[in-house]
């Protein structure tokens, strides 16, 4: 028997086809241990003659094609009677796997003997997607309190067949079935007895550009509440009885914050009137027939406050609430940012504000408790104890991550924070935060290394549940730790954000502006400006520019440790070169022009990196063109 049999649906998959079949060609398992079953559902292009010649090369490849049903259930459920293998991973045709997936997956299923598998995925522009359910790897995460193991619900897993083929537990058919993966993953979880999660291997990147995704799942579509009422109804059948009681909670709790509670954002004033009378009647209709507020306990303050409004059919009031509350997201500045040889030590301040500065807005009590402060109309309406917040800003927590611009994975690191709340003007409560992490680039990943990649830090925040990851902001320049042979690098991107490199001495030569130059001993040695640490000397290329602008050629050299100072040293000293160094600083300049002489050596700034040259219309459409494919998701 095959080890995993990779089922995937197709239907008209455009370039995200080419992106699949590279992740499934750069597996780690042998392609002797496991299958592809494409079944493409009725593609009116030429997508069926596209699978066919990826089969043509590929053993172990297989193409099934069928009349068009209009749902990736069919195809799904005609792969899994297709497959060979022990466990069935279900793909989308536009994603990827990670080169380890399948392999690793595999071996650690088996190990624990696990009916579903849920692997560590990451969502290309989310930082913040599932990191709560990946922080360790779990042989049994039946019974996992702090979420369910099955959440996302999304298809993207390893089942093993047997287990499905035992239960009959197979998608939805039919025609268009929205959250056809929910209905069938709460069959799943309703028979299972082993999920195990693996967090510590990259397995799954949900690609996702701008514009996809279908329209259904919009809340402005009527069908969107109807088959929400659909996954409620099935929720509450096949998760009945003690045995599952904790299941059923926490994915009808799930729903009813995501889904209906949710629905009550900034955005909601906004919406047409036609829209506002859908949502809120089809939101109050769910929270009445399945009688959702036994879930409010698990809410925070602001669900509370909506869920009160929503039951006591207070429609106005809850449409003036989500501006009187807005969610605000955490943001983290840094204090200091040094390298300690292989570690980056990060100190932060971190502030809850929005894009216009608005902050959270707290009181106290007369009883000394803190609770949303809101206008007197709102607060009249709403008891004491649906504001309160005390709880939720001492449990608050501020966290140091740090996501791979090539793979998009993101990976929590060690840290501390202190999150306070002091008394401010008139009567007034705040709310800030102060993060200690490090990045070390040997076993930051699970005791292992970080590897080639480029890592944007960010600062992950949970208020209340409410949670935001955005880019940790930073004031500060460039800094360098030579240690041991490697050049580990942080600095400022030209967003103003922290980028860090585990060994890049190219882009360290580009991301330090020159300060200084001179002659010693008949070398040439160039000042890199900041503080930096270790010891030793890294060979370097230094590109060269000419007379017009472009590259010219390079000049060898070392990237060397003069106390705290690195510098940049060449064994000659031409009485002129124009260097490309410190380019991609903030303000940099194209090029610095060195002049050596007897009075010693000087530096002159080149062109201003923003100011280009002149460019011709065909450049010009390559770079709009460019640009495009960047919105798109298409190039990175």
């Amino acid at each position: 028997m095959l080890k995993v049999s990779v089922v995937i649906p197709t239907y008209r998959p455009k370039e995200g086809l080419d992106r699949l079949v590279a992740s499934i060609d750069a597996q780690t398992l042998s392609t002797d241990e496991f299958e592809v079953i494409f079944v493409d559902d009725g593609s009116p292009d030429n997508t069926y003659a596209r699978l066919q010649e990826v089969a043509r090369t590929r053993p172990h490849v297989r193409v099934e094609r069928i009349e068009n049903s209009g749902w990736p259930s069919r195809p799904r459920n005609i792969g899994t009677d297709l497959a060979r293998g022990e466990y069935v991973a279900f793909m989308d045709h536009d994603d990827e796997l990670y080169p380890d997936a399948l392999r690793r997956g595999y071996e650690f299923a088996a190990a624990n003997s696990a009916d579903v598998l849920s692997g560590k995925e990451a969502r290309t522009h989310d930082a913040a997607w599932a990191i709560d359910l990946y922080r360790e790897d779990l042989g049994q995460a039946l019974g996992l309190t702090r979420q369910h193991p099955m959440i996302p619900m999304n298809p993207h897993k390893l089942y093993r067949r047997a287990f499905l083929i035992e239960h009959d537990i197979r998608f939805p058919e039919g025609g268009r079935v929205m959250w056809e993966d929910i209905f069938f993953n709460v069959k799943v979880m309703r028979h299972a007895r082993v999920m195990s999660v693996l967090a510590s291997v990259p397995y799954y990147h949900w690609f996702t550009t701008r514009g996809s995704g279908s329209t259904g799942f919009q809340r402005s579509n009527p069908e969107f509440w109807q088959w929400l009422r659909r996954v409620l109804e099935t929720t509450e059948t096949d998760l009945a009885g003690p045995a599952l009681a904790q299941q059923h909670r926490q994915l009808m709790g799930h729903q009813y914050r995501s889904r209906i509670i949710a629905s009550f954002d900034t955005r909601f004033s906004g919406r047409g009137q036609a829209e506002r009378d859908l949502i809120y009647d089809s939101c109050r209709r769910l929270q009445q027939d399945f009688d959702l507020r036994r879930f409010d306990d698990a809410l925070n303050a602001s669900g509370r406050m909506r869920a009160h409004l929503l039951a006591g059919d207070r429609r106005v009031l809850l449409e003036q609430l989500p501006q009187a509350d807005p969610t605000i997201p955490g943001w983290g500045t840094t204090t200091s940012l040094r390298w300690d040889g292989d570690t980056l030590r990060v100190e932060a301040d971190v502030e809850w504000s929005s894009p216009h500065g608005r902050r959270h807005d707290f009181e106290h009590s007369p009883a000394g408790r803190v609770l949303k402060r809101l206008p007197e109309v709102l607060a009249e309406a709403i008891p004491a104890d649906l504001r309160d917040v005390t709880e939720e800003i001492a449990s608050a927590t501020v966290e140091l991550g740090m996501r791979s611009r090539e793979s998009r994975v993101v990976w929590m690191l060690s840290s501390r924070a202190h999150v306070q709340a002091p008394d401010a003007d008139s009567g007034r409560v705040g709310l800030t935060a102060t993060l200690s992490g490090e990045l070390d680039v040997t076993s930051a990943i699970f005791g292992s290394a970080v590897g080639a990649d480029t890592w944007d830090l960010n600062v992950r925040t949970n208020l209340g549940g409410t949670i935001t990851q955005t880019q940790l902001r930073a004031p500060h320049t460039a800094t360098v730790s030579l240690h041991d042979g490697h050049v580990r690098l942080a600095y400022v991107n030209k967003d103003g954000f922290v980028t860090a490199h585990a060994d890049d001495s190219a882009e360290a030569v580009r991301r330090l502006r020159p300060q200084t130059a001179r002659v010693e001993g008949g070398a040439l040695i160039v000042t890199l400006e900041g503080v930096h640490t270790g010891s030793g000397e890294i060979p370097v290329s230094v590109a060269t520019v000419g007379g017009d602008g472009k590259p010219k050629g390079a000049l060898p050299g070392v990237l060397a440790m003069e106390g705290q100072s690195v510098v940049l040293r060449f064994a000659a000293a031409p009485a002129q070169v124009r260097l490309r160094i410190g380019d991609r600083t903030p303000d940099g300049a194209a090029w610095w022009d060195v002049r050596t002489g007897s009075d010693g050596a000087s530096l002159q700034r080149g062109r201003p990196v923003s100011q280009k040259p002149a460019t011709s219309t065909v450049q010009r459409v390559r770079r709009a063109g460019g640009r495009v494919l960047r919105r798109l998701g298409l190039r990175r």
